[in-house]
């Protein structure tokens, strides 16, 4: 194998695993914004199937440590044991959360425990443009870290099959066939 084989061969991996890099940051993502307002938001497929009426749920775009926040604000509609949250927001349909037992959130200016968050209390959180789950604020200041909350997947979703495939494969696979397409192409030629 000469320098300008071992050349291409290096190319070839580094566009498949830097195309595969993007795909999997694109993958992960919840939402892609131009702006920071609600309507420059394109929610992802997953966020979307997740939670349908998120766009309209949306209160407001933030910018915290270089990364985007969509906040929202709702009223406890529901609270199951702490176990789960049904969350329903104005024009914005509801969403069920699923936060640790032990959590604590800010409500009205006071740390309360979720088993014992009442029904019409007022919940901020955000999500993360890079994370679909709820990320609820660990104190009321701006800096604050964020506790990490599930969404509950919607229950018409939960009966049919999970979709565990993903596009990976098929990137790598369309690597690893450019990278033998040079290789042959390189063979020929020296032929």
């Amino acid at each position: 194998m000469n320098i300008r084989t071992v050349t291409k061969v290096s190319a070839a991996c580094l566009i498949a695993c830097a195309t595969a890099a993007g795909a999997q940051t694109k993958v992960d993502r919840s939402f892609d914004a131009v702006a920071n307002d609600c309507s420059s938001i394109h929610w992802s497929e997953r966020a979307l199937a997740t939670y349908p009426t998120i766009g309209a749920a949306c209160q407001g775009v933030e910018e915290r440590n270089g990364k985007r926040y969509v906040r929202f604000e709702g009223k406890l509609k529901k609270n199951v044991r702490g176990e789960q949250l049904v969350v329903n927001f104005k024009d914005g349909g509801e969403v069920t959360l699923t936060p640790p037992a032990d959590l604590s959130l800010y409500v009205d200016g006071k740390k309360t425990p979720v088993k014992d968050l009442p029904r019409g209390a007022d919940l901020k959180f955000y999500i993360a443009e890079d994370r679909l789950a709820a990320q609820f604020p660990e104190t009321e200041s701006v800096s604050a870290r964020f506790v990490i909350v599930p969404i509950v997947v919607r229950e018409e979703r939960l009966a049919s099959l999970p979709s565990t495939a993903g596009p990976l494969p098929l990137l790598a696979l369309g690597g690893l066939l450019s990278l033998g397409l040079g290789g042959l192409l390189t063979y020929r030629r020296r032929r």
